[in-house]
């Protein structure tokens, strides 16, 4: 990896220390000091937007497992509610009753093109797509 410098900050005020890694989801270089998050091969730099898809990645794993565990023992994904899912998430991939899955347009990326496409989707992931549209 060549030196580069940080580019987190604004215009007028770019920090100009040496990069330690590159954000997985802004592309942009960062320092020790604007690291929010690394482990492994994951990098994330303390930009606002950056920290928000952090912390709704973490919190829909643990969103995920509740749901799957639920699913498990034939529930639908949905707290306090009936067993007997019938239909499937087509983002989280959990099985939801009638209630709590919905038939909504929801933005992809073709390349460089966003295509809406109908999908069955719960609320927790309708709500999402405000963080990861940006």
């Amino acid at each position: 990896m060549s030196l580069a410098l940080c580019k987190v900050g604004s215009r007028l005020s770019r920090c100009s220390n040496l990069s330690l890694d590159t954000c997985q989801y802004c592309g942009r270089p960062f320092c020790a000091a604007h690291t929010f998050f690394r482990e492994g091969h994951e990098a994330v730099c303390t930009t606002r937007g950056c920290q928000r898809k952090q912390e709704d990645l973490m919190a829909h794993h643990g969103y995920r497992t509740r749901v799957l565990q639920r699913n498990g023992v034939g529930l639908c994904g949905v707290e306090e509610c009936e067993p007997h899912p019938r239909l499937e998430c087509s983002l989280c991939q959990g099985h939801f009753c009638e209630r709590h899955v919905s038939e909504r347009y929801y933005p992809f990326r073709d390349g460089l093109v966003r295509i809406e496409r109908p999908v069955s989707i719960c609320q927790w992931c309708w709500a999402r797509r405000k963080i990861w549209r940006r």
